[in-house]
């Protein structure tokens, strides 16, 4: 199986004054191509630190990160700011949904962010993202008109929108009720099951069991990093419709 991403002897400090707080301690670790990660740990371990840095939110201290076969370690941030907008997508605990856009604008804000043109093809895509989530007869509805399942459901079809070859999901049922979180956790694994590559942080032991794989972390090091079942057959994701964005940074999917 190939590496999708992988991180090289990762380092991170925060500065506070003359002292030096270390979060990452030196992390290597390979991300396969559709597998799905739980990264676990009590506060403090540098599990979200580790998310951040992987979705080009912050620069590590030293250390290399790559995607594909792209250093992106030693990408300036406009470089930065396209990865984050064609190949990652994000799934937050608290949904980051604009409140006075309907579920399908929500939706299409990424595609806005990397300067596509919007138009009848990317607004059917849109829908059927909305579709696929179990929200097709709420694609007109605002954020306060949804219940948090219904608005996370939205985040994930965002999440979706510009094919990533990687999703990050922060605490994605840190809001939720069990049921609920169940519900997302479901629709999580399906995509994982279809070939999406899912990197979650979580401290919930029975959320975690839903991934394939769990890595726990204290004081900035990996503490373990084991499988939790075997990996099926994967099925294809359909590709999405051709977009129209302005040039990008060219990454190389693994083969």
């Amino acid at each position: 199986m190939s590496a999708i991403a992988s991180v090289l002897d990762l380092v991170k400090n925060y500065y506070m004054e003359e002292v030096v707080v270390p979060a990452l301690r030196g992390v290597s670790l390979d991300f396969e191509e559709g597998d799905f990660i739980a990264l676990m740990g009590p506060s403090g371990s540098g599990k979200s630190t580790l998310l951040n840095l992987l979705g080009c939110l912050d620069r590590s201290t030293s250390g290399q990160y790559y995607i594909g076969d792209e250093d992106v370690s030693q990408m300036d941030d406009d470089q930065l700011s396209e990865i984050r907008s064609r190949y990652i997508g994000f799934i937050f605990q608290s949904y980051n949904l604009l409140p006075q856009y309907t579920v399908v604008e929500n939706i299409e804000i990424p595609l806005l962010y990397q300067g596509c043109r919007l138009n009848e093809q990317t607004q059917e895509r849109c829908i059927a993202l909305a579709e696929m989530v179990g929200l097709g007869d709420r694609i007109d509805h605002r954020p306060t008109q949804l219940s948090g399942g219904q608005q996370q459901r939205v985040a994930i079809a965002r999440s979706l929108v510009n094919d990533p070859h990687i999703i990050l999901a922060d605490e994605p049922t840190g809001n939720l009720d069990t049921q609920t979180s169940d519900e997302i956790m479901r629709l999580l694994r399906k995509l994982n099951d279809q070939g999406k590559t899912i990197i979650m942080v979580t401290h919930e032991n029975d959320i975690a069991a839903w991934a394939r794989r769990a890595v726990r972390m204290r004081d900035g090091r990996i503490e373990s990093d084991v499988r939790n079942d075997a990996r099926p057959a994967r099925a294809a994701i359909p590709a999405p419709p051709t977009l129209a964005p302005s040039d990008a940074v060219a990454i190389t999917r693994p083969q």
